[in-house]
């Protein structure tokens, strides 16, 4: 873990050294200027997930910092930007919660999370722009086996998300000097035919769809323009979204229901309802082309 502290500060002092040693400042202007632009960053995000049962009590949270990175490309003409993104984040977090029966465990999770991104922007002023968007999303949550408050081992899980979203957003310029522009990014999200696999234990891979909520980013990109071609930038953000409880679905073994050895009744699971709150920087390096 030193050792990749050390990496991660290693990188950033080297780009920011890199571009500081090219400084030739020119006027900056928000709305950007024609021809295609190529960004490569590195990112941190503090993650921040939660559960609730059917009465809004928690269940279990996961919490930790990932490290990941995003390759962006947009193309401007005539006030219009067409831009795509690809972003992936892996890291550690704590889980802590409980076992089936509501005994407090605490273990580790494994986190995977990758996004791609499209959309559509336009800036009728210098100072505004409007944009929508569509993007595809995909999480993996490896919940680690541990132990329970009591010593007992608890078995590990795998969960698989994946997600579409459709978004719509604004920018506002909230300061403009030489070589410097800093904006205001806010969008309203619709989360689309959200599904989860799980594995778990001797039980076959259920498939559940979840219930479709709305989510929010803020975001403050920053941008310091090095040239006429090249620009470092930075963007602290924040983003909530939320899944709903899914509806009750049968489990089996090797295709065969699965019999509670109790009660002799098929054996059913459901995902409750879920928020994800995150924070993150990104910190990167653009370049027109």
């Amino acid at each position: 873990m030193r050792r990749m502290q050390t990496f991660d500060r290693s990188i950033f002092g080297f780009m920011l050294c890199t571009l500081l040693a090219l400084l030739d400042p020119i006027e900056a202007n928000a709305q950007p200027q024609d021809g295609t632009e190529l960004t490569i960053a590195s990112s941190r995000l503090h993650f921040g997930y939660e559960e609730f049962d059917d009465y809004g009590s928690l269940l279990d949270r996961d919490e930790g910092f990932i490290r990941g990175y995003k390759i962006g490309l947009n193309h401007t003409s005539d006030r219009w930007v067409f831009a795509g993104a690809f972003s992936h984040h892996r890291g550690d977090a704590v889980y802590t919660g409980q076992t089936q029966t509501g005994t407090p465990a605490s273990t580790g999770t494994i986190e995977y999370i990758t996004d791609v991104v499209l959309l559509t922007e336009h800036w009728p002023q210098s100072d505004y722009a409007i944009y929508v968007g569509a993007g595809h999303h995909h999480w993996d949550r490896d919940i680690l086996a541990g132990k329970d408050a009591n010593g007992k081992s608890v078995s590990g899980m795998r969960e698989c998300y994946s997600w579409w979203t459709n978004f719509v957003g604004v920018k506002s310029v909230m300061y403009e000097a030489s070589s410097v522009t800093w904006i205001v990014d806010a969008s309203l999200r619709h989360i689309h035919n959200p599904t989860i696999n799980v594995t778990y234990g001797q039980y076959d891979t259920v498939t559940m769809a979840l219930g479709e909520q709305l989510g929010i980013r803020l975001s403050f990109p920053w941008r310091y323009s090095v040239n006429g071609y090249s620009s470092l930038n930075m963007e602290p953000y924040a983003e909530s979204f939320a899944f709903g409880r899914s509806d009750d679905t049968p489990l089996t073994q090797n295709g065969i229901p699965a019999i509670d050895p109790v009660t002799g009744e098929q054996q059913y699971v459901h995902e409750p309802s879920r928020q994800t709150i995150n924070f993150g920087l990104i910190f990167g390096i653009s370049q027109y082309f």
